[in-house]
């Protein structure tokens, strides 16, 4: 019973430890870039989530590897790259139009298309 408590304690307190007491030898501003780049990395295992979102034990190591390289001082986009090489591209959340300019382009053009066929179809069918 004496055991189950002591787990019990431990549960509860390693529940109520926050983010910035987990990465408190990082600076404000390294905290603000680790939860930056924590919300554009896609979780490896979930697929659904970014790894700030994401208790699986593989974003929590994703998480710590990444404030390591804050501190040894790699940029954003270097430790973006790294991941993307280490995992693919997939992995990366933030996606601007410049790198997938189908993406954006592609919906644009379905819609114009369709409009036209429907009323080409309308004009010939109401002849």
């Amino acid at each position: 019973m004496k055991s189950l408590k002591i787990i019990f304690s431990i549960i509860l307190i390693s529940h109520f430890i926050s983010a910035e007491q987990l990465y408190s030898d990082l600076s404000i501003q390294e905290q603000q870039r680790l939860e930056y780049l924590s919300d554009n990395i896609r979780c490896p295992k979930c697929s659904y989530g970014n790894i700030s979102s994401s208790n699986a034990p593989i974003s929590k190591d994703l998480k710590k590897e990444i404030a390591q390289m804050i501190k040894d001082g790699y940029t954003d986009d270097e430790i973006f790259n790294l991941l993307a090489n280490r995992y693919g591209d997939y992995i990366i959340l933030k996606t601007t139009p410049s790198n997938n300019k189908l993406i954006f382009i592609l919906p644009l053009m379905i819609f114009l298309i369709s409009i036209f066929l429907v009323t080409t179809y309308t004009i010939k069918k109401s002849k």
